[in-house]
Order: structure tokens, then sequence, then C-alpha cells
């Protein structure tokens, strides 16, 4: 009798011990517990928000390039808005229609005198607002993305270019009460081809180089460097009908970003990470124009077909994993001459993504020359 209580106590004595041992590997690779995921956790928002942002800016700087600045729309000859030639009609690509400055400004810029201006440059900035309130991975912050680039008309519809830019995101992560916050470099290359007067591709794809800053727990501390490299491709239409412009876009965007391993303050080993994602986007913009600018309405639907799995927020719980998710947003493109123009927007980032809040400002101004 005695030996099968002993043999009992042992037993469950064995159980408990492989039971705590069990829980609490568990724990310490949740994101509240662990540096390496928290920092998975915070990469996955961040990461795509700051690499989305680039390509959508040289995107949006290729456009430029091909048409005159205005993604497809020029304001006329000395300024003025030219709506198919006269007769107010839609041309399709120029087959069957009024093919005119209206939908090739590169014409338009032939027309002017300004024909032998194949040299361009532009500067791009924008400042993002991240907020997820998720219990227990909630952080809240921004990123600034700066970029400029130079780019060259090789013919009629090819343009090339280079672009460098500027990444700093600073996030408070409340979860594990601590920051993140980086600094980084971008060299992109690109290039643009204009199909016809109504359609244009464009790629770009290059690498980033980042350095973080994390901090948890109050007081634990540590740096590590990062790597992201993207590739990015857009096939985008411009449509007139009258003074109302029809844009729309379809594009693709994958990202990988390796973290290299570190040593926190207590002497605690980081290991690395390597987040990733694939996007594909479809939507567009539609505008109205009058002579020197055109107001604006975008709507973008997202879907992510390549991620990381969710972070481990605690037992049983896990980050949200969203495969779908929209972009609504304003703005206004201008366009005083043939030689300068711009664009101003503002857009809500995070339609249909649960918990996670990102609004995000930008401005772009470029010059031919």
């Amino acid at each position: 009798m005695i030996r099968k209580f002993v043999f009992g106590l042992a037993v469950a004595g064995f159980a408990g011990l492989g039971l705590m041992a069990t829980t609490s590997a568990f724990a310490a690779s949740d994101v509240s517990n662990s540096g390496s995921a928290a920092n998975q956790a915070v990469t996955a928002v961040a990461a795509p928000i700051a690499s989305a942002q680039t390509a959508s800016l040289i995107s949006g700087a290729i456009g430029g390039g091909l048409s005159g600045g205005l993604g497809g729309f020029s304001g006329g000859t000395g300024g003025g808005f030219s709506p198919g030639g006269g007769g107010g009609g839609f041309s399709p690509g120029g087959a069957g229609g009024n093919t005119t400055s209206f939908l090739n400004s590169r014409e338009q810029g032939r027309a002017a005198g300004n024909g032998d201006k194949r040299w361009g440059a532009w500067a791009m900035g924008s400042y993002t607002t991240i907020e997820n309130t998720q219990s227990g991975v909630q952080m809240d912050g921004n990123v600034y993305n700066l970029v400029g680039g130079l780019d060259y008309m090789l013919t009629d519809r090819v343009v090339v270019g280079v672009s460098l830019g500027y990444e700093n995101l600073d996030l408070d992560t409340t979860f594990n009460l601590g920051s993140v916050k980086n600094d980084g470099f971008s060299l992109i290359p690109y290039v643009g081809y204009q199909i016809n007067n109504t359609w244009s591709v464009d790629l770009a794809g290059g690498m980033s180089w980042l350095n973080y800053d994390v901090k948890r727990n109050t007081t634990v501390t540590g740096s590590y460097d990062a790597e992201r490299w993207l590739v990015s491709a857009n096939l985008s239409g411009n449509y007139g009908f009258g003074r109302v412009r029809l844009m729309p876009k379809f594009g693709v965007l994958y990202l990988e970003e390796e973290s290299d391993a570190y040593r926190e303050s207590t002497g605690g080993t980081v290991a690395g990470n390597k987040t990733k994602l694939g996007r594909l986007t479809a939507g567009g913009k539609v505008g109205y124009a009058f002579d020197s600018v055109m107001p604006f309405f975008k709507l973008v639907g997202e879907y992510d077909f390549d991620k990381n799995d969710p972070s481990l927020i605690a037992p049983g719980r896990f980050t949200h994993d969203e495969d779908f998710g929209a972009q609504i947003g304003g703005g206004f493109d201008f366009y005083g001459s043939s030689v300068i123009s711009g664009t101003v927007e503002g857009a809500y980032l995070s339609a249909g993504r649960e918990d996670l809040n990102i609004w995000t400002v930008s401005a772009r101004l470029r010059a031919k020359f």
C-alpha cells in the first residue's frame, strides 16, 4: 500500500515537472517574454508599412516620369485643360478616339517646346501613424519615409532611374513595456514603360539597410542590424470622360527582411528573425480635372498571399491573421506647368484589418529638365 502511494507521488511529481517545463517553454516564446518573439511581432506590422509606402512613392514617381508628372494627365499647353483635342470625347489609348495631350502629356510637352526635357528629378515624403490595439500586442507610433530620385527618358516610352530612400520608425510597444526604433536607407532602381496612351507598367526592386534599437521590460535593451529587399510591379491605366479621370491600378509587392542575432544588456542572446510579405493590390483613383488641379478619391483592395505565421501572444492566443484589407483615401494632383507637378494625398491604410489603425499623408514634387 505504502509502495503504491509513494510510486503514485513520484509519477505525479514527474508529470508536474514535465507540465511546468512545457508551460515555461511555451510562455517563454510569447511576445511578452521573448525579445525575438516581440521583434517578430513588431516587424510583421512595421516592415510591410514602411516597404509599401516606399514602393508606392516610387511607383507614383515612375508614372510621373512617363506622363509628365501626373500618371497620364496633362494640363494642356500653357497650363490649360485639353479635353480630348477640343472634342471632349473619351479616347481609350487612341484607337478610334481623339488622341491628344489629355491622354499623353509627353505629346503636350513636345507641343510646348519641352520635348528635349528628358531628365526628371523628384522628391516625395510620407508620415504614417500606427496603432495596434489587440490585447497583448499593443503598440503605437509612427514611420517617416523620404524618397528622392533621378530618371531619364531613354525613348518616348521608356524611363529608367534610381531612387534613394530614408526610413525612420518609432514605436512604443506597451505590451512589453518597451520600444522599437530604427533608421535605414534604401537604394532602389526602377524602370517604366508606356504601353500605349492609356496603360503603363513599372518595375522597381532594391535593398534597405536598417539599424534597430529595442527595449523591453523597461530596462532590457539591445541593438541589431537588418536587411530588407523588395520588388514591386504595377500596371496603371488612365481613362478620360470629359473632365472626369478614371485611373485603375493593379500591383504586386514582395519583401523579405532578415535581422541579425544580438545580445541584450542582460547578457541573453536573441535570435535573428525573417519577415516576409507577398501582397496583391487592385483598385485606383477617380478624379475631376480643373485647369491646374485635380482632386481625386482612391480605393485599393489588398490580398496578402504570403506572410509569416501569426505570433504567439499567450497560450492559445495569436496575433490577427487577415489576408484581406483595403486603402481608402483622397487628395489632389497639381500641374501648374509642363515642367513642375505634384501630388498631396491622405489615406487610411488598414480598412478591414482588425485592431489595426494606420493613417498616412504624403506629398510629391517633380521637375523636368
